[in-house]
């Protein structure tokens, strides 16, 4: 019995410690979830446009407001965690991390700077977790 709680305390201290280092609280940290793109389409879509060399990602996980379609559902305790971006020649795909939301965290996803990425065309999608992918549109670089 002694050796399951010094186990247990042991991956406590870890957790702590991975937490700790990645600036994340707790909560945050465990309960990171990239979400799918029927989430997306749940709290009211999304879209991107282009501001000078910025990908602006317009998309609320509170389900508050529509972006592109009207919500089906609201979250009042989940924000965003991160967007990620991945280019792959000229896709840009996006995925969106969420998590109970802690300080400093907000609904809303923000955008990507593009300012290294060659001038041209990109194709924009979503990114599902299992790999299947939306199409969001497509900006040019100049």
């Amino acid at each position: 019995m002694k050796i399951i709680v010094r186990i247990a305390l042991f991956l406590l201290v870890l957790a702590a410690l991975v937490a700790g280092s990645l600036r994340a609280g707790w909560v945050g940290f465990l309960t990171q979830e990239h979400r799918d793109w029927a989430f997306i389409e749940s709290v009211g879509g999304m879209r991107v446009s282009l501001d000078d060399r910025a990908l602006k990602v317009d998309c609320d996980v509170s389900g508050i407001r529509k972006v592109t379609k009207d919500p089906t559902l609201m979250n009042s305790g989940i924000g965003v965690r991160r967007l990620k971006c991945q280019r792959e020649g000229g896709v840009l795909r996006l995925s969106v991390i969420t998590s109970v939301i802690e300080k400093g965290m907000t609904a809303s996803c923000g955008g990507v700077d593009l300012s290294d990425d060659a001038k041209g065309d990109y194709a924009v999608e979503y990114l599902d977790p299992d790999g299947t992918t939306h199409a969001l549109g497509t900006i040019t670089l100049q």
